[in-house]
């Protein structure tokens, strides 16, 4: 809201049960005298003619008086909209165009001078009448094809159709492409072009000789504009003899473009717009008055705002006119037929306000103020520097988790989540994340406002699937809102027991996988698996070196742990190379302090090969479905719109080859559905596996000894998210962007590592060979980290011409010429400096 209100300078209220919209107010000089005239019409076919201060001394009279009104007559139909234009053949008269839903009239307007009192008589007089076969919608006034001295019309009606009329005479009719609703419609002359709004919301820029073209030949737009939005508005402003500007205005903006579709300036109203008006006021400047849903009106000159009023009445039109002695008068309408002339005006304040009484202080009572002051900054409390914001050195939450014990015969593993607030929060939500395939019910817990402790409850299931659980980490996140609005967060984690995705079951001999693991002092196993109970050890067979293990979910899938003292040696044998992950991850959380190590880090290399070879193909066979879908979609939607046109056709026609088509094409999109349901299943299930076997590669990796930690942190951040599904990215262009920039980075061997080019971040992996290439290098150069830091061979200019370690020149571009000449004199140098010294 405005702290100024527009002046009320004069004012009517006509129409008490009429009907009036933004196309019915219309300010026009209909008798060249310079002076405006307000031209009003309604649905009830009543046309008002205003004059306002036509006789009389705006000094020392304010208001309407009824020598104002020109002009009331019934036409006998609803008026959509007025206009004005040099109609009429061989008259430069500016006469009037009434729209009527069925037929647009010319009426001439004429004041003959009284001889008596009663002052003069104005008449609006009907030159020619078009009746119209098509119901209207708007129409438009101008100079088409570039005449001058005279007008036509252009109408559009409600099917899209535009009827040009050269005055008395229909010379053209052209149906708009891609019509579904009407929309405002504009004249350019700069270009003689028409720029109207599409169903689509495009804004399309049509030739006038274009549009008298035959009608067999496809319409196409001078230029076009992706606006995205409804338009409310569109209106045409000539700023020069060679610039124009086309304004529109929507739900929520405002838009300026040049005659050829340049975008000038774009402007986001903060307020939702009524109705707009466009000037110029003399110079290449675009003026627009716009009024909001709040009666505020706004002055911008282009995309600024210059001023803003509030206005007694809510419009529904604005306009801008002159009158006799007043220049650039505002002139709204409401929708109940409130007519108001207004100016942009203030009025002075009656309140004075009283002197201030300055306390004149000496410098010497100033000084002392500031030194206490100073003293004051200088000795300020901690306690102070909290109340005033610093951070607390405690957290607004506390969490804890507790696994509660699991009974024989569960599935389910239920977790509690004990939420702590130290001060008042509002907010809160909890985020409980597992590792597929198991889940948690709920997922997630809110709480409105949490001031003491609170219990939440989550309990964990195994989904069904063809992999293995390869993680038992459960994490909590909480997020919250303190009460001076500013937001925390706090995550715990916990582990769950083994017991409750493995069995005991009788060791098994002859595995073809075997995993072996040194350790600098050994722990029997039943110390290393306590959650079983010692029944269950005995019944197994199972002892304190040997014991055997099988998924609860997974009875035919399992593993066999064998401890060999004498070697200080774990051996864990299986069928799978999955099925290592968890027991490999048990033990090295166990025997953290022990010096686990292993050398067959490349143990899982050609599974996690084949995986991601894999999950290349899978997204590929998801792509090509899509298409096929979207094929078969819009097929079907030709065969909906074709079985639809006859049947709205009288004539009878056999319907055998639609049906066939129309059942044919409903079963392959069907089919084609079900695959894609079917692909992003196996997708998800390679997702699973993929995060088993990257996380057993990852951990014999760092099982060796030699990768450095901050490098095997960057690598398990770059292609650990397996489970990302997206149309047009996923764990195959996630990973490979992160390897190559891992590559010519932290992890490149040489100058010629660094000049690899880098991914393209719209990378779509279609082929698995360059993310198989960066993998295996990666995991070389993680083994051999330690070794090339601590001793390097040669010297860093010259190690590019080393073969061993480097990735295959097919991933690599060519050096550039520069660099080739500075690597040949700094070798020649070299070489040169070796021999003199010997």
């Amino acid at each position: 809201m405005s702290l100024f209100k527009a002046r009320d300078l004069w004012s009517v209220t006509f129409g008490e049960q009429e009907t009036f919209e933004p196309t019915a107010l219309l300010t026009a000089d209909l008798n060249g005298q310079g002076f405006d005239h307000i031209i009003v019409g309604s649905h009830e076919g009543i046309l008002r003619i205003f004059n306002p201060f036509s006789e009389r001394d705006l000094a020392s009279t304010k208001g309407f008086t009824p020598t104002d009104l020109l002009i009331e007559v019934d036409l006998s139909q609803p008026i959509l909209q007025v206009a004005c234009g040099k109609l009429v053949s061989g008259s430069k008269n500016i006469c009037l165009a009434i729209l009527h839903p069925r037929s647009v009239a010319v009426y001439n307007f004429i004041t003959i001078s009284g001889s008596t009192e009663h002052g003069d008589q104005s008449q609006v007089i009907m030159v020619y009448e078009h009746n119209l076969k098509r119901t209207a919608y708007c129409i438009l006034v101008g100079g088409f094809g570039g005449v001058a001295g005279r007008d036509f019309l252009c109408i559009q009606s409600l099917d899209g159709t535009l009827l040009f009329y050269e005055q008395e005479t229909l010379t053209l009719s052209r149906q708009l492409p891609n019509f579904l609703l009407p929309s405002p419609i504009i004249y350019v002359p700069h270009t003689d072009s028409f720029v109207v709004l599409t169903s689509n919301w495009f804004l399309h820029s049509y030739r006038y000789q274009s549009l008298g073209e035959e009608t067999s030949v496809q319409l196409m737009p001078s230029w076009e504009y992706n606006l995205g939005e409804n338009v409310l508005e569109m209106n045409y402003l000539s700023l020069t003899t060679t610039e124009a500007a086309i304004f529109l205005m929507t739900d929520s903006n405002m838009y300026c473009f040049s005659e050829t579709g340049i975008l000038k300036f774009f402007k986001r109203l903060q307020l939702t717009p009524l109705c707009s008006h466009i000037y110029s006021r003399g110079e290449p400047l675009l003026m627009s008055l716009i009024v909001s849903d709040t009666n505020t009106l706004m002055v911008y000159e282009n995309a600024t705002l210059q001023w803003s009023a509030q206005l007694l009445i809510t419009p529904i039109a604005v306009s801008r006119a002159n009158f006799q002695g007043l220049y650039g008068c505002v002139v709204v309408l409401s929708d109940n037929g409130s007519l108001q002339v207004c100016y942009l005006g203030t009025e002075p304040t009656l309140f004075v306000p009283p002197p201030l009484q300055e306390n004149v202080k000496n410098m010497s009572e100033m000084e002392t103020k500031l030194a206490a002051l100073q003293h004051q900054i200088a000795t300020y409390s901690q306690s102070a520097k909290n109340l005033l914001g610093a951070p607390l050195n405690r957290p607004d939450v506390k969490i804890s988790l507790k696994v509660w014990p699991i009974l024989e015969g569960e599935s389910s593993c239920k977790i509690e989540i004990s939420i702590q607030a130290v001060t008042l929060v509002h907010n809160v939500h909890a985020t409980v994340a597992v590792h597929s395939p198991l889940t948690a019910l709920p997922n997630s817990h809110v709480l409105q406002n949490l001031s003491d402790s609170s219990e939440l409850y989550s309990e964990i299931h195994v989904e069904p699937s063809h992999t293995v659980v390869s993680d038992l980490e459960i994490s909590v996140m909480v997020v919250y809102l303190c009460s001076d609005l500013t937001s925390g967060s706090v995550s715990a984690s916990t582990t769950l027991p083994a017991h409750f995705v493995l069995e005991l079951s009788p060791p098994a001999n002859d595995l073809d996988v075997n995993l072996n693991l040194s350790v600098s002092n050994s722990v029997i196993l039943p110390t290393l698996f306590p959650e079983f109970s010692a029944s269950s050890w005995n019944e197994t067979g199972s002892n304190e070196n040997l014991a055997g293990f099988r998924y609860r979910h997974s009875p035919d899938i399992g593993f066999t742990i064998t401890l060999i003292r004498s070697q200080q040696k774990y051996k864990i044998e299986t069928n799978t190379i999955s099925c290592l992950t968890l027991p490999l991850s048990i033990l090295n959380k166990k025997l953290f302090n022990k010096q686990l190590r292993t050398s067959q880090y490349s143990l899982a290399m050609n599974e996690l090969l084949e995986a991601t070879d894999n999950n290349v193909e899978l997204r590929n066979q998801i792509r090509d479905l899509q298409l096929a879908l979207k094929q078969g979609t819009s097929q079907m939607r030709v065969c909906q719109k074709r079985l639809l046109s006859i049947m709205r056709d009288k004539t009878p026609s056999d319907l055998t080859a639609l049906t066939e088509l129309i059942n044919f094409t409903h079963e392959h999109v069907m089919d084609t559905a079900y695959k894609m349901e079917t692909a992003q299943k196996d997708l998800q299930e390679n997702g699973n596996r993929l995060a088993s076997l990257l996380k057993l590669t990852l951990c014999l990796v760092k099982l060796s000894g030699s990768a450095l930690p901050e490098d095997l942190k960057n690598v398990i951040e770059a292609v650990s998210y397996t489970n990302l599904f997206s149309e047009n990215q996923g764990w195959a262009e996630v990973s490979e962007i992160g390897l190559n920039h891992l590559l010519r980075t932290s992890l490149a061997r040489s100058i010629k590592d660094q000049y690899m080019p880098p991914t393209p971040d719209d990378l779509v992996v279609t082929n698995s060979s360059t993310l198989k290439k960066y993998i295996t290098a990666t995991v070389e150069r993680l083994v051999a980290q330690n070794a090339l830091d601590d001793n390097r061979p040669v010297s860093p200019i010259l190690e590019g011409e080393d073969e061993s370690g480097g990735i295959a020149d097919t991933v690599h571009s060519s050096k550039p010429a520069l660099y080739q000449e500075f690597d040949a004199e700094i070798k020649e140098t070299f070489t040169t400096s070796i021999s003199e010294a010997y």
